[in-house]
């Protein structure tokens, strides 16, 4: 029987020479222990998870101050319109007191006039504005038929009579307007 030994120091595996040059510089102190690593690692960990729980903590107050911030806008989202129209409620308010001091129809009626102009001028500010009904084609998006008529002045699908009016915010209808809608001219 032969012996077959290898040599130790010329075929070692990497593995084992690594291992053992790591043993040697930890001996020296200049290469951390495992347990030192782990310690480490451990509180890399403690302070990346207290990192996580105090961003989710701002995160979750943000949202709730913006959602608080939402609540209120939509809250006092009207107060501009509120206060642009409270003059004109006192115009109205004043023209009642003079129709009952005066007893004037024609007054009563001219300062109701003035305060339907007062309030219209004010939605305008605002892009609110009338929708237009005379001499139109009938349009669903802005119209609402309440009636059919035949009518020998008009096409038909052409607004005969408006009945209440209609309005629109910029490009968005509010309200439609209610018409009465020509059929054409009356069938003999």
């Amino acid at each position: 029987m032969t012996d077959q030994t290898e040599p130790q120091n010329s075929e070692m595996p990497a593995d084992e020479s690594t291992a053992s040059s790591e043993e040697t510089a930890e001996e020296s102190g200049n290469e951390p222990t495992v347990e030192q690593q782990l310690a480490e690692a451990i509180e890399e960990r403690d302070t990346q998870a207290d990192r996580a729980l105090r961003a989710q903590a701002e995160l979750d107050n943000v949202r709730k101050r913006l959602m608080r911030e939402a609540d209120q806008i939509r809250q006092y989202a009207v107060a501009p319109l509120v206060s642009e129209l409270l003059p004109t409620l006192d115009n109205l308010s004043r023209a009642q007191d003079a129709g009952a001091t005066s007893g004037n129809l024609e007054e009563l009626l001219k300062g109701l006039q003035m305060v339907k102009q007062s309030f219209e001028e004010t939605l305008g500010r605002f892009g609110v504005e009338k929708i237009t009904t005379f001499d139109e084609t009938f349009d669903p998006n802005r119209h609402e038929a309440l009636q059919q008529v035949p009518s020998p002045d008009h096409e038909p699908m052409q607004i005969v009579q408006e009945v209440e009016t209609g309005w629109q915010m910029h490009d968005r209808v509010i309200r439609p307007s209610k018409v009465i809608v020509s059929s054409g001219p009356p069938v003999e």
